[in-house]
This record gives C-alpha cells, sequence and structure tokens, in this order.
C-alpha cells in the first residue's frame, strides 16, 4: 500500500519548492551545532576580570553623585550605572551625536586621562532643572552643533562635583589624583587618548522629577596598569569619617607619650684595675674632643647627633643631624 503524506508533510514541501531550501537528513540543524563564533582579537572579558573593583567603585560614585545633585538642584535625582563597555576610542568617538561636552580629566599620579561625556538631552533636563524650565522634551528643542554659553557653564559645574564625588569613590581602593583640564565640542581635538587605545565606556543614567539622560564616563585602561592588583577584587566596604576622627586621636596621644632622652657626652674604656687606681680629683680622657657632635639617645636608641653648648645658663644639645636607621 502506497504512504500518504499528512497535511503537515504536504505544506513543509510546498514551502521548500517556493523557497529553494530543502533539508536533508545529512544537513546540521541549529540544535545539532556544537560551535559558536568567538571574536579572536576581543579583549573585553580579560579587561572585566582584571578590574572586577571598577563595578563597585562606580556604584559608590552614583550614590555619591545622586546626593551631590539632589542637594545642589533642590530637586529628587537618580544617578544608576547601567552598563560597562570596553572598545578603542576611536570607535566610540565615531557614533557621537553633535552637541556633545567632552570633559577632559587629567590623573596626574598615574599620568592619563579620563572623560566626562554630557550629551545634549542630559544637558538641557540640567538646565531646566536648574532654572526651573518648563521641561520640554528633548525631541522638540531642536538641533544644534554647539552648546550655549549658559549651557556650557552648567555643564561645566556639573562635572567639578562630578570629579569630587568620583575621587571619593576611588579612594577605598586606590587614591587617585582627578585634575579637571578643560572642555571640548569637537570629539577631533580631544588628544589625551589615542583613537586606537582600549578604554573603558562607563553609562550612568542620570533621572530627575521628569526628565532625564544619560551621563559617560570614559576611562584610559592603560592608566590602570600600575594599580591593577588594587583593581582586581572589588571591595563592597563604605569609608567611614570615624576611621579618620580616631586616626587623628591617636596620633595626638603618641604625640603626648613622655620619652627618655639623654646626651652621651663621650665614652673611654677602661680595666678594673684602672678602676680601682681612680682617686677623687683624677682626669678621664674621653674618646671624643670637646668640638665633635654629641649622641642623643631615645629611650636607649640613638636618634640626633648634636653640638655641645650653653643656653640661658644651662647646657645644651643643638641638634645638627639625625641618625638614620641604616646608620
Amino acid at each position: 500500500m502506497a504512504e500518504v503524506l499528512s497535511q503537515t508533510e504536504i505544506d513543509a514541501l510546498l514551502a521548500a519548492v517556493s523557497t529553494g531550501n530543502v533539508a536533508t537528513d545529512d544537513t546540521p540543524t541549529k540544535s545539532t551545532i556544537d560551535w559558536i563564533a568567538y571574536d579572536l582579537t576581543s579583549q573585553e572579558k580579560i579587561v572585566r576580570g582584571r578590574l572586577a573593583a571598577l563595578e563597585g567603585i562606580h556604584e559608590r560614585f552614583a550614590r555619591l553623585f545622586r546626593v551631590t545633585l539632589s542637594s545642589t538642584l533642590k530637586k529628587n535625582a537618580t544617578v544608576t550605572p547601567t552598563h560597562t563597555d570596553f572598545l578603542k576610542f576611536g570607535d566610540y568617538l565615531s557614533n557621537i551625536l553633535l552637541p556633545t561636552s567632552l570633559n577632559m580629566i587629567s590623573i596626574p599620579n598615574l599620568k592619563g586621562s579620563m572623560l566626562f561625556v554630557v550629551s545634549s538631552k542630559l544637558t538641557y533636563a540640567l538646565v531646566d532643572a536648574y532654572y526651573g524650565g518648563s521641561e520640554r522634551p528633548f525631541s522638540k528643542i531642536g538641533g544644534r552643533e554647539e552648546f550655549t554659553k549658559i549651557e556650557n557653564n552648567m555643564i561645566r559645574k556639573m562635572c567639578l562635583l562630578a570629579v569630587r564625588d568620583l575621587k571619593e569613590a576611588w579612594r577605598l581602593n586606590y587614591p587617585i589624583e582627578l585634575e579637571y583640564m578643560r572642555a571640548e565640542s569637537n570629539p577631533h581635538f580631544v588628544g589625551t587618548i589615542h583613537s586606537s587605545e582600549f578604554v573603558a565606556v562607563v553609562t550612568f543614567e542620570v533621572e530627575f522629577e521628569a526628565l532625564s539622560g544619560p551621563l559617560i564616563l570614559i576611562i584610559q585602561l592603560r592608566a590602570l596598569e600600575p594599580i591593577h592588583q588594587f583593581l582586581s577584587v572589588n571591595v563592597t566596604g563604605e569609608m567611614s569619617d570615624d576611621k579618620a576622627t580616631w586616626r587623628e586621636h591617636w596620633r595626638r596621644e603618641m604625640m603626648a607619650l613622655p620619652l627618655d632622652l639623654r646626651a652621651e657626652v663621650g665614652t673611654r674604656p677602661t680595666t678594673l684595675d684602672e678602676l680601682r687606681a681612680m682617686k677623687p680629683g683624677d682626669v678621664l680622657t674621653l674618646a671624643q674632643d670637646a668640638v665633635s657632635p654629641v649622641t642623643v639617645y631615645v629611650e636607649n636608641l640613638p636618634k640626633i647627633k648634636g653640638l655641645m653648648g650653653v643656653t640661658r645658663g644651662s647646657n645644651a644639645v643643638r641638634v645638627s643631624e639625625r641618625i638614620e636607621k641604616g646608620d
């Protein structure tokens, strides 16, 4: 008896004839493929694993910056780190939409740079929040290639506050120095980071009552190489003001400790027979002349050398040099 095709098989056959794609038993399907595409030039997983602490640093920065914006603008603000990408700096610059403010920040102790990229959407939201605007939608304002002077001043004020909070957020892992340099509106004039260098692009979403915009932080990865050991582990603790208070307290207590201080005028080796033969009036000649510096001992440890003299009728020693530990 001849085999009769079902309606499902007939539909599949007609679809294969119309498209020209006929699947056979020898053709592997998607479920049987045991390989995946891998980009050998990608360094994202390697860099992300070596810099695991960046996530905690940026979360601390978001909390600090949220408080700063709320107190400055007198409005409720929310700062949320959304995602972090690792790519070449030139690839990021090619996708920037104007107008955009590129604020360059120097890291003197690491000889590197960072950038705060402020988009036009965030700039308009800041101006409306600060000056009490009508909170017009971003799409209805119109496109421009440069910001006004008022908008540039607002961006600079916000970036200076962000630099202060970012420096505080880094202090728990490694105390970096940050200095605001200048702002550029043309991406081609950013000369602090080469276009072929890999950077970390961290995106923060800044939200106000009815408006929002992205604040982007770009970190030069080459500058973090000398301190990568401090960034391999995420530190979850918070800085406490009590630590600095107690540190200063114990420093004052230690500085007030009483110490035994004595100056050694000179020494002379002798024997027991010479000691028994000594009588009142004998003169002992020391192994040190009168003009040579004497050694001052602090708790029986030699610490200072000085010259003997008299001040206000009392014997005194004028400090001439400190004795280092190696000496």
